[in-house]
């Protein structure tokens, strides 16, 4: 597996202190939840997340000393030691531990940064991540939006002080495990960040699952990391109301909101549950809010498949119209708008869409499978 890296210049800046006073503090998710609906399980600590068996330990500390001798800085031999050992890896969803990598030879990006992190700790190498968004991994299950971002990650080469020497910027490697065309910048992420993921991910599969007292240990877990993160709320509230608990689901959702918590996939989330308990004041406030805030174009693919799922097509169509507008050059949200425009019976418009994802599509078995599409709307309308 070739994975991608960038040479990079980061700024070093020093802010003042402020004398203003701070942001309200945000509502701890813990005392927001309905305890005495769940259990609570056991779940794997950060340093197992982290742990790499004896024998790797061993194996990459000797590869660091050798390559040191080369003159190699630290950022690039640990790039250059993961690209070499995952030479055969190969991208699955699982979400999965430093070692459970290594033994398995796949997981998702989240599996690649905490085995990084893990190598870097080993040799105190600083990092830090960005959070990027890409070709979506979303679940759709019981009118549930779930739309996953993926992490990249930044090695920073050691720094050598000289007297009289004053550093502004910082070298290092930027690591892109799953580079795409239609990759998209959303954010710096920290370690929490990261370990908070780790759970959250775990979290969102128990969810489907419905094993619902992991949800629960795991959501606990991941909000030790990251209080104030809105995708933990949004958890939080489909939890309660996948266990009929709509009034703490609302009250959750409500919390976030009143403290500025917003994201693509609370809002969308929430706007569903105010449908289901019939309360258009606030379907429509939800609304004003989801068109306010600005959406890449994956986001908007996913927001109009959750449309079309509920029966609403012409919604969809705009969303996924959108998305468009945003990235032309990407093959999904063209085939994201056929399947509506084939719903809403215009199987040309369907048939020209899915031609333009076949042309813009670089992956040869996606476009397999898009021919399939349109070979099957061709015999449709025959």
């Amino acid at each position: 597996m070739k994975f991608y890296y960038l040479l990079l210049l980061i700024c070093l800046l020093t802010a003042c202190k402020s004398t203003e006073s701070p942001p309200p503090t945000a509502p701890s998710l813990t005392s927001l939840l309905n305890h005495s609906l769940f259990k609570l399980r056991p779940v794997a600590t950060e340093q197992v997340i982290f742990q790499l068996a004896n024998n790797e330990v061993q194996t990459f500390l000797a590869y660091v000393e050798k390559q040191r001798q080369n003159d190699l800085t630290d950022d690039i031999i640990v790039y250059n030691y993961i690209e070499r050992s995952l030479n055969h890896f190969s991208y699955h969803g699982d979400t999965l531990t430093a070692q459970q990598t290594i033994e398995s030879a796949h997981g998702n990006c989240i599996s690649l940064a905490i085995l990084t992190q893990a190598y870097a700790n080993l040799i105190n190498l600083e990092t830090s991540f960005q959070e990027m968004t890409s070709e979506p991994v979303y679940g759709k299950e019981s009118n549930l939006v779930f739309v996953a971002n993926h992490f990249r990650t930044k090695l920073y080469r050691p720094l050598i002080e000289k007297k009289g020497h004053i550093n502004f910027i910082r070298p290092g490697v930027l690591i892109d495990y799953f580079p795409s065309q239609g990759s998209f910048y959303v954010g710096t992420a920290s370690y929490e960040d990261l370990v908070a993921k780790y759970y959250s991910n775990l979290a969102a599969d128990a969810l489907l699952k419905q094993d619902y007292d992991l949800v629960y240990s795991l959501l606990l877990k991941a909000h030790q990391y990251t209080p104030s993160n809105p995708e933990l709320f949004n958890l939080a509230a489909i939890l309660h109301r996948r266990v009929n608990d709509l009034t703490t689901s609302q009250q959750i959702y409500q919390k976030a909101l009143d403290q500025q918590l917003q994201s693509l996939n609370l809002l969308s989330n929430y706007k569903v549950l105010a449908e289901d308990i019939g309360n258009e004041i606030l379907v429509a406030q939800l609304d004003s809010l989801l068109s306010a805030q600005e959406k890449d174009p994956f986001e908007l693919i996913a927001l109009g498949e959750n449309e079309a799922l509920r029966g609403r097509l012409m919604s969809a169509k705009k969303h996924i119209t959108d998305a468009i507008e945003k990235a032309p050059y990407l093959a999904e949200p063209y085939v994201a708008l056929a399947k509506v425009r084939y719903q809403q019976g215009n199987l040309n418009d369907a048939h020209k869409l899915l031609k333009q994802a076949i042309k813009l599509e670089k992956d040869q078995q996606q476009r397999n499978v898009y021919a399939a599409k349109l070979a099957s709307i061709n015999i449709y309308s025959e």
